[in-house]
Order: C-alpha cells, then sequence, then structure tokens
C-alpha cells in the first residue's frame, strides 16, 4: 500500500468525524475519534525522528490544506465547513483525497520540482514548533529537572513566528512573479515601487534568463533584509502584490469561520502585535520578567499551542482574502460557446511586433482595426461604444490586450472590495465578433451574487439571452456567455450593454467602505 493510499481514509474519517460532530472539535478529540474509526497503519502509529506520531503530523498538514481551500475551519476547534461537506458527498471513497490535492495544486501553485510552495512551508515549520510543544510536555511529566523544560516552549513560540515571517515573504515573492509574468493584471499602486536592478532588466531582454526566475532572486535580495511579524508591516508587505484591505478582510473571515466569536481588524493586530513583542522579549533578552530580574516570565504548554494555532489560523484567512495568486487565466482565448470567430485578423502594426520581448501581442491599435475592417457597421459601433465607456468610468482600472490569435481586450474594473474583477472581453475574428460578459471571473472575485442575478436580467432582452439569468443561476455564474452578433446589432445594443453595466458598478462602489488612515505615512487600515 502506498504511502498516499494510508492517508486516504483517516483524511476521509477526520471529516466524517467533523460533519458528524456538527460543531467544533479540539485536534485531541479528532484524533481520538479518528483511531477509534479507522485501522492505522502500524508505521504510522510510530513516532518520526522528532517524536510526533506520524499519523497525526499528515493530519495536521492534509486538514491544513483542507483549510486552505475552504473545506474546513482551525479557528476556536476544527470544524467542517459546507464545501467539505459537499466534497465528501461529491468524492466518495479516496476520490476526496485526489480532489484535495488536485484543488490545492491548482489554486496554490506549487512552485516547479519538489520545492515546497509557501503555504507548504509553512506547515512544516509550524511542525517543528508543535514537536518542540509536544517535548516539552513529555519532559514535563517525567518531571525533568536538569534544565528548564519551558525553554521548549519559548522556542516552539519563536520558531512560529519564524514560520509566520517566512510564509509572507515567500507568498509576496510569489505572488508579485505571477502578477510580472501577466501583463495588463491589473497591480496595486505598491508594485511598481518594487527595487529591481537594471541588469535583470537587461537579462530578461537578452532571453539570458528567464522572467520568473530573475524576478524572483531580485525579489529575493529586495526582501532579504525585511521582516514581517508585525501586523503593519505584514499589511504594508502584501500591498505590493494585493489591493485587498487585509485586516479587515481576515477579520470577515475568521468571524464567520465562528459567529459566535466575532474578531475585529484591531483585535488581529492587537494579537499578532502580543505574539511577536514576546517572541522579541524571547530572542532579545531571553525572556526576563521585567517585574524580577531573577526570573523568566511565565510560559505554559497551552500558551505555546494557542499562539501556534492562532498563527496558523491568521495565515489561512490571510491565503483566503488574498485569493488565489493571479491565474495563469485564458484572457487572450475566448469561451468555448462563443463559437468559431473564424480566420485572425491582419495586423494593422505588424512592423511593431516582437520588439519589446514584453508587450501583448496585439494593441489598442491592431484591435481597432480588426474592428474597423471586419465587423459590420452596427456590431462594431456597438463593441466601440461600448470599450470606449469603460475608460470614461471612475471605476475602470485597465485594458488587457491579448496575446492569443485573435484580437481581444478585458476591461478591469473595481467592484464591491478594494479589489478588480474582468467583466467584459472582446474578442474579435473575420467572420465574427462577440463581447463576453465574464460572470464567471467576477463570481471569483466575490462580486454579489445579487449584483450579477441583476445583471443578467438587464441584458437578457438581447438576442439569444432570453433565458440566461436562469442558466446562470442554475450553474453559480460559472459561465462567460458572449453577446453575439445578433444581440450586437441591435440599435439600442450599447445602450443596454452601458446601462448594465453602469448599474452593476454602481452597485460595487456602494459597497466598497472608505479607508481610515493613521500616522505619518497612512499605511494603517480600518
Amino acid at each position: 500500500m502506498s504511502f498516499a493510499e494510508q492517508i486516504v481514509p483517516i483524511f476521509r474519517a477526520t471529516l466524517e468525524v467533523l460533519r458528524e460532530a456538527g460543531g467544533p472539535m479540539s485536534p485531541g478529540a479528532v484524533h481520538e475519534a479518528v483511531s477509534g474509526r479507522v485501522d492505522i497503519p502500524r508505521d504510522l502509529q510510530r513516532s518520526d525522528p522528532h517524536g510526533e506520531i506520524r499519523w497525526w503530523t499528515q493530519m495536521s498538514f492534509r486538514t491544513g490544506e483542507a483549510a486552505s481551500l475552504g473545506w474546513m475551519t482551525k479557528r476556536n476547534g476544527w470544524a467542517i465547513t459546507s464545501v467539505g461537506a459537499k466534497a465528501l458527498d461529491d468524492f466518495p471513497g479516496a476520490a476526496i483525497y485526489r480532489e484535495l490535492q488536485r484543488q490545492y495544486r491548482d489554486r496554490r501553485l506549487l512552485r516547479a520540482g519538489d520545492f515546497p510552495g509557501a503555504f507548504e512551508q509553512f506547515q512544516r515549520n509550524l511542525g517543528y514548533a508543535r514537536q518542540l510543544v509536544h517535548g516539552g510536555r513529555n519532559l514535563e511529566r517525567l518531571g525533568v529537572g536538569a534544565f528548564d523544560v519551558t525553554d521548549l516552549y519559548r522556542a516552539a513560540w519563536t520558531q512560529a513566528v519564524a514560520a509566520l515571517d517566512h510564509w509572507v515573504t515567500q507568498e509576496i515573492i510569489d505572488r508579485a512573479v505571477a502578477l510580472a509574468q501577466r501583463p495588463g493584471v491589473p497591480r496595486p499602486n505598491n508594485f511598481s515601487k518594487l527595487s529591481i536592478p537594471v541588469e535583470l532588466v537587461e537579462k530578461v531582454h537578452r532571453d539570458a534568463e528567464p522572467l520568473e526566475d530573475a524576478f524572483r532572486a531580485a525579489l529575493e535580495r529586495f526582501f532579504e533584509f525585511k521582516t514581517f511579524q508585525h501586523p503593519d508591516k505584514i499589511a504594508e508587505g502584501f500591498s505590493h502584490v494585493s489591493m485587498v484591505r487585509l485586516w479587515k478582510t481576515v477579520a470577515d473571515k475568521l468571524t464567520a469561520q465562528d459567529p459566535s466569536k466575532p474578531i475585529a481588524a484591531d483585535g488581529i493586530r492587537t494579537q499578532l502585535a502580543e505574539i511577536a513583542k514576546r517572541r522579541n522579549n524571547i530572542a532579545h533578552t531571553a525572556d526576563h520578567d521585567p517585574d524580577s530580574f531573577r526570573r523568566k516570565k511565565r510560559i505554559t504548554v497551552r500558551e505555546a499551542e494557542q499562539t501556534i494555532d492562532v498563527l496558523e489560523s491568521v495565515v489561512i484567512a490571510i491565503l483566503q482574502a488574498l485569493g488565489d495568486p493571479p491565474p495563469a487565466t485564458d484572457y487572450s482565448v475566448p469561451p468555448a460557446e462563443a463559437g468559431s470567430l473564424g480566420a485572425v485578423p491582419a495586423q494593422a502594426d505588424a512592423k511593431r511586433r516582437g520588439v519589446i520581448r514584453t508587450l501583448p501581442k496585439w494593441t489598442e491599435e491592431s484591435l481597432l482595426h480588426a474592428l474597423d475592417e471586419y465587423c459590420p457597421p452596427d456590431v462594431a459601433d456597438t463593441l466601440l461604444a461600448v470599450y470606449r465607456h469603460a475608460e470614461s468610468h471612475p471605476a475602470f482600472r485597465s485594458y488587457y490586450f491579448g496575446e492569443a490569435a485573435h484580437p481581444s481586450v478585458t476591461a478591469w474594473f473595481s467592484i464591491g472590495r478594494d479589489e478588480a474583477a474582468a467583466v467584459w472581453s472582446i474578442y474579435t475574428g473575420v467572420s465574427r465578433s462577440v463581447l463576453s460578459i465574464n460572470f464567471e471571473w467576477m463570481r471569483n472575485r466575490e462580486v454579489p451574487v445579487d449584483a450579477l442575478e441583476r445583471l443578467a436580467r438587464a441584458l437578457s432582452v438581447l438576442a439569444g439571452w432570453e433565458n440566461m439569468p436562469a442558466q446562470l443561476s442554475a450553474d453559480n455564474y460559472q459561465r462567460r456567455p458572449s453577446l453575439a452578433p445578433a444581440a450586437l446589432a441591435r440599435p439600442d445594443a450599447s445602450a443596454t450593454v452601458i446601462g448594465a453595466l453602469d448599474a452593476l458598478l454602481a452597485a460595487g462602489s456602494s459597497s466598497r467602505a472608505w479607508t481610515v488612515h493613521d500616522g505619518r505615512e497612512g499605511q494603517r487600515e480600518v
């Protein structure tokens, strides 16, 4: 039996136990319930070199992955979510484990080769911290007096904060590299403040080194002497790669996991600041008690365990707040249901192709040329009106011009949170051109369902969209339906589409909150 096959029944039983419990359970209670339900292989019952029971370690890793995907929560105990319960029903037997691994790999974008991703490395580092706690607990039970056993809890505390620091650094770098590889994707203002040496640009331009490798190496040097332990520093770091209001969104995620114990953004910041402060006291003063130079501050096994659990829950909530790293989404390719666009239009700017390596293949000039050259006038008028409306709207963020065979452009707008979503895309071919409304991408960026429902209804007056609201609702808006030439040719098509977009963006802007700045540089958020 392979190692994965040994883990499958343990992981499945863990989710089943949590579903039957109907509420949070302590990790110890879960261990006990699972061990009474599953025949644990003998080699997994042994302790590893660090004294941790092997199947407990694997349970910790796999449940961490499940929590990062929203299948379960780990705040104030372990609990399954409706998403996790549905996965249990949808994927019987060993399929549940395969689906976990598929989603985790797809969404966390593990690095090339066998090098662990940032979150996987974070879990390993937290595992080392838990092993220190486990060893200290066992020594305390034995009454060891040759040294201060509680120093193991201090070491675990320091290790856990170091795990957080390392994870934040690697997560920022991974996301920055992903942004650099996707020209046209909206980027935070602070992304441009990342200091990159000129030699990197030259290497990439000469094809002497791949962009990913060169940019990653430069970022590792940039962040080499920066620390991410204090909440303000963590928020500042992620502002390079995300527009999310970090601690407000994290607080919402954590509160949703346990509504009986709501927490606000300032509560999370206070908690993390206190953990970092204690770590600094351990590292720089040997944790001496300020009230008595003859003794150290008191620390217990429970305090160390709680610190590790808090940091794990916060990191998982940050991952969920940030969303997946910019995906390798095919913004350049129309959805399959749009049908054939026919032959590829000629480029108006063919002579400029390939001059600058990092530019997309298509530009505004070539797109407008294709619309003028190949679209019927009434269809071209509608598409041009929608295109020009975008940059005149206050919520507009940027255009992304495609890199695939057919000319295309995708428009990004701010909707709801301080996020941007790819709202629509124009795809042009010789035979036909379409306007895709990107419900799937908006839904994935957490645009409210009611706003998407109103958008679909507003567009249902156009040809081919009569039944679209019901179809989108049935598919949970995971579709990118297109307005075909027959719909775009209507005299009122541009007014209908623009009116529907205005209503969507107005609803989104009303749900955004002001950010209250504090301090000289105004870095802190509400």
